[in-house]
């Protein structure tokens, strides 16, 4: 079905419907995304997939990460100092009643574990316990 042309930003349909897949895919955890736009999020996150292949990941209460490096003065006899950073949790769009999402894989430069510390702290920021359900993706919705 054709589109008018209104000269406004238009929203288009999805580019890519998947079923998130079977088996080990279906597994939910936690995941630290280093996104293309130089955003780093915690996420609760699935793979999305066609097919066997990857065509993205949902997002289950992403936050933006933000770690700042602690001042701190000390003085040792050893020479050592210690390193110690502050994170900071912040929900991604904050502005979102939403609290899933869906992103292609084109816009994830890197995935990871987070650190045992840090993925603790986003576990008790959002109350998340991995409860994992089959989800579909369609158009429709």
């Amino acid at each position: 079905m054709p589109r008018e042309v209104t000269g406004k930003n238009q929203l288009t349909p999805p580019i890519f419907l998947a079923k998130i897949s079977e088996g080990n895919r279906n597994k939910m955890s936690s995941k630290l995304m280093l996104l293309k736009t130089g955003e780093t999020i915690i996420t609760d996150a699935k793979e999305l997939v066609s097919d066997e292949v990857i065509l993205g990941y949902v997002l289950i209460n992403p936050h933006y990460v933000e770690a700042k490096e602690k001042l701190v003065l000390t003085e040792s006899k050893s020479g050592k100092s210690n390193y110690e950073i502050d994170v900071i949790l912040t929900p991604w769009l904050i502005l979102s009643k939403d609290k899933q999402f869906v992103v292609s894989k084109d816009y994830i430069a890197t995935i990871c574990d987070p650190i045992e510390t840090v993925e603790k702290m986003y576990r008790e920021k959002t109350g998340s316990k991995l409860e994992v359900t089959e989800t579909e993706v369609n158009e429709d919705e």
